[in-house]
């Protein structure tokens, strides 16, 4: 069985600004598009008027584009560290729906956005430098 070579760091970190960029995309785009939309009921129209939003392809898109990031991210670390890591995109729509969007954000919702950075700021463990590579495919 061959042994991969270990990704450098500077990669893993583009991997996870993306992957936080495309689902904090995906978020803002599609609560854009829900404000476009009329009140969703389980009818064709309805989908069809869905469909006919280009936000929805776009909150779409951005969504395929954060699954291919996730599964290059999981080869690379294991669930328990990249998971809680993905808290960090809470921070981003927070931040992206007050500056982008207009909404109003209380000191205690900015308050947890701080326990929120500070949580993953103490996930942060040695995995990236000492987990042993996934093994490559035959």
């Amino acid at each position: 069985m061959r042994v991969a070579a270990r990704p450098s760091l500077a990669s893993t970190l583009l991997l996870w600004l993306a992957l936080v960029m495309f689902d904090t995309t995906f978020q803002l785009v599609l609560k854009v598009a829900g404000g476009t939309l009329e009140s969703p009921s389980a009818s064709l129209a309805w989908l069809a008027q869905a469909a006919s939003e280009w936000r929805v392809w776009a909150a779409g898109a951005a969504y395929v584009a954060q699954f291919g990031l996730w599964m290059l991210i999981l080869r690379r670390s294991s669930l328990s560290f990249a998971f809680p890591i993905t808290a960090v995109t809470y921070v981003s729509v927070l931040l992206g729906s007050h500056w982008l969007l207009g909404e109003q954000v209380s000191l205690l919702r900015w308050a947890g956005a701080a326990l929120v950075v500070t949580g993953v700021a103490l996930l942060r463990d040695d995995e990236v430098s000492t987990a042993p590579p996934a093994p490559s495919a035959p």
